[in-house]
This record gives structure tokens, C-alpha cells and sequence, in this order.
């Protein structure tokens, strides 16, 4: 259709200027002369409205088509998903269950119907997205056909438009809309229904334009999440500096000796200096020597709202690593301080992993550092204080199960995925695996606790049943000297039991062993921040090797304490 459209298109362009030249031959005149004008410039008007009807069709289909693509491919995913699940989707749309598969083993039964009612949920986002975005295609063009046909694509009137001028006009206006995304609470499966319903094309120009719709909607694909980070990190860089600027051209002198104005100019200051810091570490973790994004990290979420800038990075490539891990820290923690060397952690328990499922090429697996939250900071009594109630721990957890679940989501597979806690990150990520993540793994480390609930308040805090692993995939370690690791005894269990002690929980070694991979010696840890270890002579500390077995997927290698 396009194609025939085009080549009528160029057929009418190619009567310009005969319609032009025909309008008044040269040295006639008289009322025959008129008449012939007046029919001449209402042929040039007509023939400007085919010009502007032609193209803006042309350019519609031609947007339809590549939507379309998007429209099918949407479908696709949420019908391979509902068949890898034994669910089937009607021609109306409607969800089937065709029950549970028969071959599954007793033991696992509990957590697969869990899992059944996750891809329950998400093919209905699917299917509702999915047509959301087909009507919006559909409207989008019946916009574009029903002037056209009524002959008010344009107003041709004006004597000084071209056929090619008013055949741009009726391209611009036969342009189709992107369908727009779900609300911005909006969970993963709606996100990513949203975003595979999207052409090739559309998801390019969105990034482009509104980097700001795609980079933190968890769902959406790591690459596309990356891109966007990237290019809103250039921007929010900026708008910082310019903000900076405009502050100083004031002085702490012009104010006098008003004090509260003083403080409150000197916060302003201190705080953009601060979120500037944070930029310019991300931007030496993500880019270049030559300004150029590096090719094995992705910037998975870029939050500028709250007190501090918070942040997701990636070491290889989320979206397609058959193991990924995600890495909360914990107390102290933010990404203008110590990012950077939490990431460089991730890389070698990366390697290490890699090693371990026996990929030379480094590709099998992904490590992210998820810092999307605020931990408290212990050098004010009041953070003290917050790290006591868990408070942030608990806004913590719902954005990192919303993370987690939007990795599974954005992906036509279903990778292995390990959760990584460490002390108050070790928190936030038991009370996030309360719901159903995806999750396939968790190791706790230096951990003052994985619960909400105190350990008096019920036999909850004293198993892992409350968390959403498979049995026998939670693992705790604990280095000798490791105050937070026996914080439970302080607090009276504030955060659940000691998950050393908890039933169901596998507790790893932290000291000093022989790997079972290839017999090399490993490193004890000790105190609270050694669980990544490797030695000046680098030899890797037995619990990070523990930890990169897990997100390896290989149980057997692990060293029991």
C-alpha cells in the first residue's frame, strides 16, 4: 500500500509546475482569461488537498505497518508465555488455566502454583496493554483517514503553498501517535507488556524524545533502561551546574548577618555539591575515557527524587545472562562515596561465577548493584534511630521486589536469579522477598536480620517460610568479628531471628578453605566488610567464592560452614 501510495504521490509532485505555468499564460487577458485563472486555481487547490491526503496516508499506513510489528510481537510474548505455563489466551483475549503439569514433583508443586499465579497476573497485563496499544494504533488512524476522506486534511487556500509544501503539511499531520505508557506506579508486568507491544522504531524515538518515560520503569529492557539513564544523567548533570551557577552568584556576604538564611543558603550548596558528586561517580562508572558509554555496564535506574541520587548499575548484560545477580548494600552506603567499588565487587564475583559455569567468553552472567534506596548513614543519632525501626529498609524492599520482578518481566526467558544482602541490605532484601519476586536464590551476609516482624512476635521470624525462595536456596555467611552479623542479640530480635539460626536456612563457610572448582586456597574473612575479599596476592576469601557458586547456579560447589 505504501509503496502505491509513494509512486501516486510522486506523479502529483511531478504537476507542480505545470499547474503553476497554466494558471496565467503570459499576454492573455479578458474575461476568458479570468474564467481560465479562476478554474486554474481551484484545480491547483484541489490538487494541493490530493498532495496533503496522499501523504498524510502514505505516512500513516507506513506508521501503521511498523506499529503493527510492535501490536504482534506483544502478542507473541504473552502467547509463548501463557504456553510455557500451560495457560492458553482465547481469541477474545480471555486467560485459560489448564491446570498444573502433571510431571512436577511433589516437594515443588507449592512453589510452582505460586509462580502460576505471578504469570496469571502478568498475561492479563499482557493482553491488556497489548490491545490498549492496537486501539490506540487504530484511532490514531482513523484520525488521519476520516479527514482525508472527507476531502480537510489541510486548508488549500493559500495561494502560496506548493503541492510539495502542502504534501509535507499532510505528512506531518498523518504522523501516529506512540501508544503511552502506563501510569507511573505501574507495576512491572504492565511496563512490560507496554514496552513489547512497541515497534522497533517507537521504543528509538522514545528514548530519544523521553528518555524520562523509560529509564526507571521496571519491566522494560536493561539496554533500553541503560540508554535512556545515560543520556538523563548528561541532562540532570547540567540542570545541577546551571542550578550551581545561578546560586552563586550570590554570596553568603549578601545575606547579611540573618543566619537562618545563611544555613539555608549553605544546605542549598552543600546538597547540589553532593548530588553533583554523585553524577560525576556515575559517570566514571558508566562512561568512557573517550565519552563513550562502556559496552559491559548498564545503568538499570536513575532516581533524582529524595534526599540522595540512588542508582542501579549493571556489570554485563542484564537482558540476556543466563545468572543474574542483584547486590543490595547496606548502612553507610551512597553513590557519591562508595559505588564505584561496590560495582568493581559485583565485576569479580562476576568473574568468578563465570569461571565457575565454565564460560570463557564472560557472557553467562550479570551482577547488578542495586542502590534504588536510601540506607541510613550512621554518623547522626537520628540514623541510629532509623536503622532501629527499619524504615527505610521497608520503603527499600518494595522498590527492590518491584526490580527484581521487572528483570524476570522484561525478558522472554526465565534467568536464574540470586539475591545479594549484605548487612542492612541483607534486611531489605528478606522483607522484599516477602512477595513474589522470582527470586531463585538468596545469600544473606553480615546480616542483622531478614524480617519485619521480631522474632517474639511468632515462629515467622525463626524460618525462612516467609520467604518466596525455593526450598533448600536461602544461605546465610558470617565472618568471625562481624558485630552487625550478632546485632539480633542486642536488639532483642528486632529484625527476626539470627539467620544463622533460622530452620530451613543453608549457612555457608566464611573462613579460610580449598576451593572445590580447581583446589586453590581460599581466604578467611573477618569483621563486617571483608565478605568480597580478595588479598594483595589475590586469593579470593571463601565467602566470595560461596557467594559467585550460588549466583553460578552450582550448589555443589559451595563450602558449608
Amino acid at each position: 500500500m505504501s509503496a502505491a501510495l509513494n509512486g501516486k504521490y510522486l506523479q502529483l509532485l511531478a504537476c507542480s509546475e505545470d499547474f503553476e505555468d497554466a494558471a496565467m499564460p503570459s499576454g492573455w487577458s479578458g474575461t476568458a482569461a479570468t474564467a481560465a485563472a479562476g478554474a486554474s486555481k481551484r484545480l491547483i487547490e484541489e490538487g494541493k488537498e490530493w498532495a496533503a491526503e496522499i501523504a498524510a496516508i502514505r505516512r500513516a499506513s507506513g506508521d501503521v505497518a511498523d506499529a503493527a510489528t510492535g501490536v504482534l510481537a506483544g502478542f507473541r510474548e504473552a502467547e509463548e508465555l501463557a504456553r510455557a505455563h500451560n495457560f492458553s489466551i482465547g481469541d477474545d483475549g480471555a486467560i485459560t488455566d489448564r491446570g498444573l503439569p502433571p510431571d512436577i514433583p511433589e516437594e515443588q508443586r507449592e512453589d510452582v502454583e505460586r509462580e502460576r499465579k505471578v504469570v496469571a497476573s502478568e498475561l492479563g497485563e499482557r493482553v491488556k496493554q497489548t490491545l490498549l496499544s492496537a486501539e490506540d494504533v487504530d484511532n490514531d488512524f482513523c484520525a488521519v483517514l476520516d479527514p482525508a476522506i472527507s476531502g480537510h486534511t489541510i486548508d488549500a487556500s493559500d495561494e502560496g503553498t506548493s503541492l510539495a509544501a502542502a504534501g509535507n503539511a499532510g505528512g506531518a499531520l498523518g504522523s501516529l501517535s506512540i501508544p503511552a505508557p502506563p501510569p507511573v506506579d505501574a507495576g512491572p508486568a504492565a511496563n512490560a507488556a507496554w514496552w513489547d507491544s512497541l515497534s522497533k522504531q517507537q521504543q528509538e524515538r522514545l528514548i530519544k524524545d523521553h528518555p524520562g518515560l523509560v529509564g526507571n520503569r521496571d519491566g522494560i529492557a536493561a539496554w533500553a533502561r541503560s540508554r535512556a539513564n545515560v543520556a538523563l544523567m548528561a541532562d540532570e548533570k547540567q540542570k545541577l551546574l546551571d542550578e550551581r551557577t545561578e546560586l552563586m552568584r550570590h554570596t553568603p556576604d549578601d545575606l547579611g548577618r540573618d543566619r537562618p538564611l545563611v544555613r539555608d543558603y549553605q544546605e542549598k550548596l552543600g546538597k547540589l555539591d553532593e548530588r553533583l558528586a554523585a553524577l560525576g561517580k556515575l559517570e566514571g562508572i558508566m562512561v568512557g575515557p573517550d565519552g563513550k558509554p562502556l559496552p559491559n555496564r548498564q545503568l538499570m535506574s536513575l532516581d533524582m527524587t529524595g534526599d540522595k541520587v540512588k542508582a542501579a548499575v549493571a556489570n554485563g548484560d542484564v537482558d540476556t545472562a543466563k545468572h543474574v545477580a542483584v547486590f543490595t548494600p547496606g548502612m553507610n552506603s551512597a553513590v557519591e562515596t562508595n559505588l564505584d567499588g561496590y560495582v568493581n565487587d559485583m565485576q569479580s564475583v562476576r568473574e568468578s561465577a563465570n569461571r565457575m559455569v565454565g564460560d570463557l567468553s564472560g557472557k553467562s552472567v550479570a551482577t547488578v548493584t542495586w542502590l534504588g534506596y536510601e540506607p541510613p548513614a550512621t554518623d547522626k543519632l537520628g540514623d541510629y534511630v532509623d536503622v532501629l525501626s527499619g524504615g527505610a529498609a521497608q520503603d527499600g524492599a518494595e522498590k527492590l521486589a518491584r526490580f527484581d520482578q521487572g528483570i524476570n518481566m522484561s525478558r522472554p526467558d526465565d534467568p536464574h536469579l540470586t539475591a545479594l544482602g549484605h548487612s542492612y541490605g541483607s534486611l531489605t532484601t528478606g522483607i522484599a522477598l516477602h512477595n513474589d519476586t522470582g527470586v531463585d536464590d538468596a545469600v544473606f551476609f553480615g546480616s542483622p536480620g531478614i524480617s519485619d516482624q521480631p522474632y517474639g512476635g511468632g515462629i515467622a521470624g525463626r524460618s525462612i517460610d516467609q520467604l518466596h525462595v525455593p526450598e533448600g536456596h536461602a544461605y546465610t555467611l558470617e565472618a568471625d568479628g562481624d558485630p552487625v552479623a550478632d546485632v539480633g542479640n542486642i536488639t532483642r530480635g528486632r529484625f527476626g531471628e539470627d539467620p544463622g539460626s533460622m530452620e530451613g536456612m543453608r549457612q555457608l563457610s566464611a573462613q579460610g578453605a580449598t576451593s572445590l572448582l580447581d583446589g586453590r586456597p581460599l581466604a578467611a574473612s573477618s569483621g563486617h566488610s571483608e565478605y568480597t575479599l580478595t588479598t594483595k596476592d589475590g586469593v579470593d576469601s571463601t565467602s566470595k567464592y560461596n557467594m559467585a557458586a550460588v549466583v553460578a547456579g552450582r550448589p555443589d560447589l559451595t563450602i558449608s560452614k
